[in-house]
């Protein structure tokens, strides 16, 4: 007999939590230029253009990298400075971007972007968060309704809204144990946030995924990536450009309910997304991103 759907808090444990100081060298992906998946990208308005603007600088900061053991999760920490607020963040891997260490929180806490990974591979790995951060006081953080999760359920999102007066500039999430994001991404205006329970067990408890959305009177643009298509077991790429003369405030991706995220994170003028396709038949990732002014 089904269960009715009931939520039950789940304790966000972390393995490590790494310094707030930034690493002597720039991750793997970003310091070696890494090109892109073949993707085709569209840039559409998310407010008119006669919003008015304020003020603002958008940058991107490093974090301090954390060696992932096989088999361990982790936290890592990419800090804004002072006078400055986190709109989005990530991290990508060092040295196997391709090795699966999956998401189970990408969202900011604070004046931080805060990254728990997963590492499901059999080898060690280096694992390097990124924020990107803004003097927009403008900008604020909203939380969305924890959608609880049954053993084995992949598909029971969390959707984040900003205030009728705001625009949304970027976004991310938290999930529970044994949870792993297939979602991250802009829709109509919202943030939602979608991760699979991996707990097969119908006696284990009850699981979650929660939506964070960073909101900002200033409108962004919306960048995306074509589908690229992901074989069952292969890892995908896909990359969303912003338009020339623009920056990612924030990002995310998607791809079907099996296909994990093993990185997401900005470039200097997009996001790139990688995901694993722990299904049994091909699926789909896409990337997309929101631009502004430098």
């Amino acid at each position: 007999m089904t269960r009715p759907r009931r939520f039950r808090t789940a304790a966000l444990t972390t393995s490590a939590l790494c310094a707030v100081a930034l690493p002597c060298s720039a991750p793997y992906a970003w310091a070696h230029g890494e090109p892109a998946a073949a993707t085709t990208t569209t840039t559409t308005a998310t407010a008119p253009a006669s919003t008015t603007t304020t003020a603002r600088s958008v940058t991107q900061q490093p974090g301090h990298p954390i060696i992932l053991y096989p088999g361990r999760q982790g936290t890592a920490v990419a800090p804004c400075p002072e006078g400055t607020k986190p709109t989005g963040g990530g991290a990508t891997l060092g040295f196997n971007p391709l090795g699966a260490v999956f998401f189970k929180e990408s969202a900011p806490s604070g004046n931080l972007w805060r990254v728990r990974v997963y590492n499901s591979t059999d080898e060690v790995l280096t694992v390097h968060p990124r924020v990107v951060c803004s003097t927009d006081t403008t900008l604020t953080h909203q939380v969305g309704p924890d959608a609880p999760l049954e053993p084995g359920d992949p598909n029971n999102p969390s959707t984040a809204r900003c205030g009728d007066s705001q625009y949304v500039v970027g976004g991310g999430f938290q999930a529970g144990d044994r949870t792993y994001a297939s979602a991250t991404t802009w829709s109509n205006g919202n943030w939602t946030a979608r991760a699979k329970y991996t707990n097969y067990d119908p006696d284990a408890p009850l699981s979650f995924v929660r939506a964070f959305i960073s909101c900002s009177d200033t409108a962004a643009a919306l960048a995306s990536s074509g589908s690229v298509p992901v074989e069952a077991g292969e890892v995908g790429t896909a990359h969303a450009e912003c338009p020339a003369g623009q920056v990612p405030s924030g990002g995310g991706g998607s791809g079907g309910i099996d296909v994990l995220l093993t990185t997401s994170g900005p470039t200097e003028t997009g996001w790139t997304v990688r995901a694993k396709n722990t299904g049994s038949v091909r699926s789909t990732l896409f990337a997309e991103t929101m631009c502004t002014a430098p």
